[in-house]
């Protein structure tokens, strides 16, 4: 008996089936049920996400560097814009993340050239705290110097306002 192939019958005719062409369906059939899954599972991390980041979308007044904001947006980016000479300026931007309900990641993809500290191309994991009502949240980190220089370890108290100050 040759075990190279099989015989298969429908209503008309008898078909030979070799094993090489049953494994190329099978891997076909294997390969479609992953991509239908991952392309499942990667929208509801995309959801999740979205659901985490929520509480951070909007324009928050730092009270503790007047002056000072941080806008999260609901596609996950963010700026931070600081008052200098009566003038607003973006002094960092990028994407953010947020990890659990206490830990977030800032992914700067741009930043002012002459900034003190190293931001632009840089990730860091941040702290926060949010209230219960969602109005106020404390924020914590740290930044590497430019250059070998000293890092900072900053602080800031923030509070969800309407609108960019003036």
């Amino acid at each position: 008996m040759n075990l190279d192939c099989f015989l298969k019958k429908d209503k008309y005719n008898l078909h030979i089936i070799k094993p090489s062409h049953m494994l190329m369906k099978s891997l076909k059939s294997i390969a479609i049920v992953i991509t239908v899954l991952t392309t499942f599972s990667c929208r509801t991390v995309e959801r999740a996400n979205q659901k985490e980041i929520k509480p951070f979308v909007g324009i928050w007044k730092d009270t503790t560097n007047p002056g000072s904001q941080v806008v999260f947006m609901s596609d996950g980016s963010f700026y931070n814009i600081a008052k200098e000479n009566n003038v607003q300026i973006v002094t960092h931007s990028g994407t953010f993340k947020v990890l659990s309900d206490s830990i977030y990641v800032l992914t700067i993809t741009d930043a002012r050239p002459n900034a003190t500290y190293d931001l632009k191309g840089r990730q860091y994991a941040n702290y926060y705290t949010l209230s219960s009502d969602r109005k106020t949240m404390k924020t914590s980190g740290v930044v590497d110097g430019r250059n070998g220089g000293k890092g900072l370890a900053w602080t800031c108290n923030l509070v969800k306002v309407d609108k960019l100050d003036n």
